[in-house]
């Protein structure tokens, strides 16, 4: 077996997101520097402030999509995490605002990584939404297939750029920026190899507390915004299937830290529907005060029973990656958040 390769620094980008947080926690823990990059200054202090300036150096980068954007950060690093992927929920140009921030941030990342010598890998964080085809003729639900890594979203760019709608948009963007990143590297032979982990719906216990609702991640949301009485109604399942963070960040790790990962990592913990939640939430917290805003629907009746199947083998048999009771990771989040939310004023 090949040795583990040492690491000294490791530029990870979207520093403050969901995943980078619990990135830079296991890298901090192993002793690895930073260089972590953020588009705001306020952004990069509770990092600061949490680590120290000698273990987590914060570099602003206002606009992740220009050539030169990661230029300065990636210096004397000798590995990337490239997490950060702009995006918005609403948008009127599709291509312009969606499509090409994406294709642009991702490549601008391999250019600077292609342009220090040290670094010897990168692992991009793509998503499972890259091998979806959410505009199947049976449905996105698309029930009795099985997706796996040699799976690709089929919509291209024209027909991406020519869709409103958030989800279709937002799936092609994943795949058309993690596509470019795979054509990069195909280009020409380069001096580091690239790993991509495709998550789906992660959940689970986040870094730093949140002062008020509207500072929680957009996937942790979805949990949420159940505990603040903002669904009067069980949320209706778009992705069935859920990973822990833990599992994406161990994903990622160990996509750096294994010598023989390559390719694309499909991290998929439990199939779930939202009426499971709730009922998981009534039984577990039934003393809590905010349980009362929490809908009941039909208790034990799935809104889907038939839908995809996403298969995680590559990942537990090449990554490692150990996945839990996806219960768990419900219950870690509301355990975490009800103390947060105790403190909003």
């Amino acid at each position: 077996m090949a040795d583990t390769p040492a690491y000294q620094t490791v530029m990870v980008t979207g520093a403050n997101a969901f995943y980078s947080a619990a990135i830079i926690e296991r890298l901090v823990e192993k002793g690895v520097k930073i260089h972590a990059v953020v588009r705001r200054e306020s952004a990069g202090k509770p990092l600061e402030k949490q680590y120290g300036r000698d273990k987590v150096q914060v570099f602003v980068a206002p606009d992740l999509t220009t050539p030169d954007a990661f230029q300065e950060a990636m210096r004397g690093c000798d590995a990337v995490f490239h997490v950060a992927s702009p995006f918005r929920y609403k948008f009127s140009d599709a291509a312009a605002e969606v499509l090409d921030p994406a294709i642009n941030c991702a490549v601008a990342a391999l250019r600077a990584a292609a342009a220090e010598p040290r670094v010897r890998r990168v692992v991009l964080t793509s998503s499972v939404a890259a091998c979806l085809d959410p505009l199947h003729p049976t449905g996105f639900h698309r029930p009795g297939y099985t997706y796996t890594e040699a799976d690709w979203n089929p919509v291209g760019y024209g027909q991406a750029a020519g869709l409103t709608a958030f989800p279709p948009v937002y799936t092609a963007s994943k795949a058309l920026a993690e596509r470019a990143a795979w054509d990069f590297m195909a280009a020409e032979r380069r001096h580091f190899d690239l790993v991509c982990i495709n998550p789906c719906h992660t959940w689970g216990s986040y870094g730093q507390s949140v002062a008020r609702a509207a500072d929680m991640n957009a996937t942790n949301s979805d949990l949420s915004k159940l505990m603040d009485g903002e669904e009067e109604e069980v949320p209706r399942t778009i992705m069935p299937w859920m990973c822990d963070i833990s599992e994406v960040a161990q994903a990622h790790l160990n996509a750096l830290y294994r010598p023989g990962a390559s390719g694309r990592y499909i991290i998929a913990n439990h199939e779930y529907d939202f009426q499971q939640v709730v009922d998981l939430l009534h039984e577990r917290f039934g003393d809590s005060d905010w349980i009362q805003n929490v809908p009941r629907g039909t208790p034990g009746k799935k809104a889907i029973e038939s839908h995809f199947v996403l298969d995680n083998a590559r990942s537990k048999k090449e990554l490692g990656v150990e996945y839990g009771d996806w219960k768990q990771s419900v219950i870690d989040f509301c355990c975490q958040y009800q103390e947060d939310r105790k403190r909003f004023t």
